[in-house]
């Protein structure tokens, strides 16, 4: 039901479709009567939450309660979730901090801190890039739905009077300031696992538990829940207490430990099925695990009723049914199976999968659970005795964190790319089949499944559409050009920051944005090759991320201007490209191998500057396209007038705009019927300038704009296509 009233609505009309059939074939009346309030009360529940999130805040200046184990701060950047005073719905907060005052009051206080805010409400930013992180959707689903720009801060103090809730979040950072003082290793496996908080540099430090699937153990649920009771019960059977008062205290302190771990809504699941167990064996109440199972599942979709569109959710709710279908199967059995279910939910979300990750989990749970654990909470306890007792731990993490790091990267990882959510559901059904049906028929069902994972991928990596792609990177440039059934596929630019100069407290944690933007969605396409990878010139907003891509991908070739190869920064930047990857510099005298473009700037050997940007010309689709970086107009002039009767259909304009490009001249010679224009949104170069703006309106150029409408696709067949746009801004839509 949550699907049909809040994500697609035609599977979850066939959903329910199932689920009233169902119901009316057991022709029980009880059973039907139940079954139709169970759904009003839900349905109910899904307006009134809908009814909430519509009320969006319109203040200028809140006064809101913080909680510092709450807040990231990353350089000079501050993030935090809160509820306003006088409102009755969450919202996220942004803020530039001032200076290195606040960014330590945030960092280091342990009390809720009072702050008086001042700024703007905003809209969540849009996913202007196909199948980009959606902010907006991913808060939504957690009844939040706006955001708030703040502009000055004014701290109040802290609260007068501490609640229950205060206080457990002061024991959060105090523990949380504790395990910072431990060895590092220790102390990120100890927030991870104990307080559920992840320090900024938590991902760089475990690449090998994403890339194996081990994440799941990270996030705290069921596996942590258990172990917090059985540390509970244990302490409660040595005071010798009556049942009712153990079910009492054991729920309170659930509660607490909800609050303390984060209260993230994969954990409230565990919580939840913790919390009915107790209640089933005080009460005696019958209940078996699949009913326990049920329940948590109704009562967190009357919370959160757009729960399950979470990842995490998705994974501790069919990780815990996959438990329950399996309990009479061996270990190995057992493990295989959770692991098979995880794989449709992480191909749909993270797009790849290691082919050794199963063996890896036979492997590691057992290790995790019955050393590991263990072991980082007794590092936890004698680290309170003196942190040179720790360092045997710390090493012992190491060794296991650096093994794992060290198995991710051996061969074995398949981009798989994003199945459609119909073979995502299919492969999730036929897999819990796989778990209940009769030996007779698992060859069936596993033939089945087999033939289903085969036929999705191939339809993923052998498409017969081709593309020509502008990435919405903000203020810079990238683009793709992938020929049908992946022939070929061409970047380029990558896209980057430009740094500007600051002091060392604000900068923050070094992230490249093209891991969640351009190369996200490759991978989300099935593509983990790129067999030539083009950089116009030097500037960061072009070549700035290219070491996410010598990262994240194989490079057949990088190819860039003559002379660049002498540019120190420059060949900092590719410094870790794999041995296979070659290197060549060009000039408009050059044809280049199996680069399905054309070469027509520079001609003399440069520095890699503006005027020395790298010219690529490209027939696709029926269309001709030009693609100029940031080339200057003398450049321009230079490029027409070596290559006479230089002519394209589309031309990407150069330098994002600026009026130091578009030279009236070279838009007269090139004659183009389409302007690509890749430049950040509000940009402080005010890019692109109306001079060029106007110069393409006076020669009748329809305009793609990234700031208007996001990431521009043209999708071809031979030599027929169309334009593709996220957004839907008016201006450069093609009938």
């Amino acid at each position: 039901m949550s699907m049909a009233m809040a994500g697609n609505v035609l599977i979850g009309l066939g959903l329910l479709s199932l689920f009233f059939l169902r119901i009316l074939l057991l022709r029980n009346l009880k059973v039907i009567i139940a079954c139709v309030l169970a759904a009003a009360v839900f349905s109910a529940a899904c307006l009134l939450s809908n009814h909430q999130l519509s009320q969006i805040p319109s203040k200028q200046s809140y006064v809101v309660k913080v909680y510092p184990d709450t807040t990231k701060v990353d350089g000079a950047n501050l993030s935090f979730i809160a509820k306003p005073e006088d409102t009755n719905q969450k919202m996220v907060f942004y803020a530039r901090l001032k200076d290195k005052r606040q960014q330590q009051l945030f960092k280091q206080s342990v009390d809720p801190l009072m702050v008086t805010v001042a700024g703007k409400p905003s809209d969540f930013l849009p996913a202007t890039n196909v199948n980009q992180f959606d902010a907006e959707r991913y808060y939504h689903h957690q009844k939040i739905n706006s955001s708030f720009i703040v502009e000055n801060i004014h701290f109040d103090g802290s609260p007068r009077r501490q609640t229950i809730i205060d206080r457990i979040h002061i024991i959060r950072a105090q523990f949380n300031h504790y395990c910072q003082r431990l060895p590092k290793m220790l102390g990120i496996y100890a927030t991870g696992l104990i307080s559920g908080y992840r320090a900024n540099d938590f991902f760089d430090e475990m690449t090998g538990v994403q890339r194996l699937g081990l994440l799941h153990i990270f996030s705290i649920s069921g596996m942590h829940v258990a172990y917090f009771l059985s540390i509970v019960d244990q302490l409660m059977a040595w005071l010798g207490l009556s049942k009712l008062k153990k079910a009492i205290i054991a729920i309170t302190l659930l509660g607490g430990y909800f609050i303390f771990s984060g209260g993230s809504p994969g954990l409230m699941r565990a919580v939840i099925m913790a919390v009915i167990a107790i209640i089933n064996r005080l009460l005696k109440l019958g209940f078996s695990r699949l009913d326990i199972w049920s329940a948590s599942l109704m009562i967190n979709l009357l919370i959160l009723p757009e729960t399950m569109f979470l990842m995490g959710v998705q994974l501790s709710y069919g990780l815990s049914l996959g438990l329950i279908a399996s309990e009479k199967f061996s270990y190995i059995k057992q493990t295989i199976l959770l692991n098979l279910l995880t794989v449709p939910i992480l191909l749909f979300n993270l797009y790849e999968w290691h082919v050794l990750s199963v063996a890896v989990n036979l492997i590691v749970l057992p290790i995790f659970g019955q050393v590991i654990f263990p072991l980082v909470i007794l590092g936890v306890i004698i680290g309170g005795i003196g942190t040179i007792l720790t360092i045997p731990i710390d090493w012992a993490l190491h060794v296991f964190n650096d093994g794992l790091n060290a198995i991710s990267g051996l061969p074995g990882m398949i981009v798989f790319g994003k199945p459609p959510l119909v073979m995502v559901l299919l492969m999730l059904s036929l897999t819990f089949f796989l778990a209940i049906a009769d030996r007779l028929y698992a060859k069936q069902i596993s033939l089945a499944l087999v033939t289903i994972y085969l036929g999705t991928f191939c339809w993923i990596h052998f498409p017969i559409n081709g593309e020509v792609t502008m990435f919405d990177i903000g203020q810079g440039d990238s683009f793709l050009i992938r020929e049908p059934f992946n022939r070929s596929v061409t970047m380029i630019d990558t896209g980057g920051k430009v740094q500007f100069n600051s002091e060392s407290w604000q900068k923050g944690t070094q992230h490249y944005q093209a891991k969640r933007l351009s190369i996200n969605y490759l991978k989300s396409i099935g593509i983990s090759k790129i067999d030539n990878l083009c950089v116009s010139h030097q500037d960061a907003d072009h070549c700035g991320d290219l070491p996410a891509f010598i990262e994240e991908m194989a490079i057949g070739q990088i190819i860039i201007p003559l002379g660049m190869d002498k540019n120190p920064s420059f060949m900092q930047k590719i410094a870790k490209r794999q041995n296979k990857t070659k290197l060549l510099c060009v000039n408009d005298e050059m044809q280049v191998a199996k680069l399905p473009a054309t070469i027509y700037h520079p001609y003399l050997a440069g520095k890699g500057e503006n005027h020395d940007s790298m010219v690529l010309g490209t027939q696709k689709g029926g269309l001709s396209w030009l693609f100029t970086g940031d080339l200057d107009r003398p450049g321009e002039l230079d490029t027409i007038a070596r290559h006479p009767g230089l002519t394209a259909d589309v031309l990407k304009v150069g330098h994002h705009g600026s009026k130091t490009s578009s030279d009236p001249q070279f838009i007269t010679s090139v004659k183009p019927r389409i302007a690509l224009i890749s430049a950040g949104r509000h940009n402080r170069y005010g890019h692109p300038n109306d001079e060029t703006l106007v110069t393409l309106k006076q020669h009748h150029v329809r305009i793609f704009n990234t700031q208007k409408q996001g990431m521009v696709r043209y999708i071809y067949r031979n030599n027929t296509g169309h334009f593709e746009t996220v957004l839907k801004g008016n201006e450069g839509n093609l009938e």
